[in-house]
């Protein structure tokens, strides 16, 4: 009686999942012993995203069996498919997924999203193996030729301040304060990010995590030098890329050499020898002091000024002759205000106008444009008198 009830099981079952193959037109095929071709294992997944309801149909409305008895949640132990113990579920990329460009950009925009699939799971510094069979790569992504055992991205990896998710994604392999990970041998973020406080990810775009602002310390990549002076000037605070354009965060030579690249706005042809910068306008065009070395903006007008017609050059009127006679520029201009001085260095041209820096003794008359020198002169101007009367300026 057992054996006539256990063969009327086994027809049933069999009829059953025949049914699969033949009754149900719209389920994948199967072969003569009503298995899945060899190439299932990755096709599948397209399948399933396709119409995840034929899969239904055999393995069960909740996919752990149905009529067939095998479970896709791997329950039932087959060492195979589904093995990490989750069930299928809806793929967030195309299948194939072997273009670099897209897979790349995807994996950059949260690697945490990646390890779900084919990630080992861990928490911070555990450097999750990104090995989980795949199709016919036994060894997942790391057998892929793209990825390196326990490597998640290229060495270096110069563009990393794009990827996303970082407090979380970059702290898998490199700890939960970035400090490293002696199971990996991640490095510590803070071996490039010198500053970076424990536990902060360095932003994208913060050039701070690695130089002060401005940078105020005696070592690479943190020298002082005459950052303060110039980051100081109206509108300069943070813009490194000033001078430093294309030597920014993700460039090749980025935390490799130092970089002087400067912005179109300061000239024709601008550089930098290592000690000294010629052919920058907020210098004149002139070869600037040594980097490094203070400069007394109010009293050294000529390390930027010169005669000429060309800014920041001075050309009008009786410039010239004052100057023979001995008078600096300081004796007339006022130059103590710097955010007048220096209203914005980014322009080629006078933002502040320079007859409003004149001083109040020379009475100056704008009609005219004529001084009258005031008698006695100032304690501490250098000159006693001057030309008697009004004299025109031109």
């Amino acid at each position: 009686m057992q054996i006539i009830t256990s063969f009327i099981k086994i027809i049933i079952l069999t009829s059953l999942i025949c049914s699969c193959g033949k009754v149900n037109e719209q389920a994948p095929s199967l072969n003569s012993i009503n298995e899945h071709p060899d190439t299932w294992r990755v096709e599948h997944r397209a399948a399933y995203i396709d119409n995840s309801n034929q899969c239904r149909e055999c393995h069960g409305t909740d996919l752990m069996g149905g009529i067939t008895k095998i479970d896709c949640f791997n329950q039932a132990g087959l060492g195979e498919c589904h093995a990490a113990g989750h069930g299928p579920r809806t793929v967030i990329h195309p299948i194939p997924f072997s273009d670099p460009v897209l897979h790349g950009a995807m994996a950059k925009v949260d690697l945490t999203v990646c390890q779900d699939c084919h990630g080992t799971r861990g928490g911070a510094g555990s450097d999750p193996r990104f090995n989980i069979v795949y199709g016919s790569l036994p060894q997942g992504c790391e057998t892929s030729g793209c990825h390196a055992p326990q490597m998640a991205h290229p060495k270096p990896w110069k563009t990393h301040a794009s990827s996303g998710n970082q407090a979380n994604a970059c702290a898998l392999c490199h700890g939960a304060n970035f400090e490293g990970s002696v199971i990996t041998a991640a490095p510590s973020c803070k071996s490039c990010h010198k500053l970076l406080p424990d536990g902060v990810v360095p932003f994208a775009g913060q050039c701070i995590s690695c130089h002060g602002n401005p940078p105020n310390g005696t070592v690479t990549p943190n020298i002082a030098g005459s950052h303060a002076a110039h980051l100081g000037l109206t509108g300069m605070s943070g813009n490194c890329s000033a001078c430093h354009t294309g030597g920014g965060a993700g460039a090749a030579n980025h935390a490799v050499s130092l970089t002087v690249g400067f912005a179109p706005e300061f000239g024709q042809n601008p550089s930098f020898n290592g000690s000294t910068c010629s052919n920058v306008s907020c210098h004149g065009g002139q070869a600037t002091p040594v980097w490094g070395v203070s400069l007394d903006v109010t009293a050294n007008c000529t390390k930027c000024h010169k005669s000429a017609t060309t800014y920041p050059g001075y050309h009008s009127g009786e410039h010239t002759i004052h100057l023979l006679k001995g008078l600096l520029c300081t004796d007339c201009h006022d130059m103590n205000n710097q955010a007048v001085h220096f209203a914005n260095v980014v322009t080629p041209v006078f933002e502040t106008s320079p007859e409003s820096t004149l001083r109040t003794y020379l009475n100056y008359n704008k009609s005219s444009q004529s001084c009258m020198v005031s008698s006695p002169t100032p304690a501490g101007v250098q000159f006693t008198g001057c030309h008697g009367g009004s004299q025109a300026w031109q």
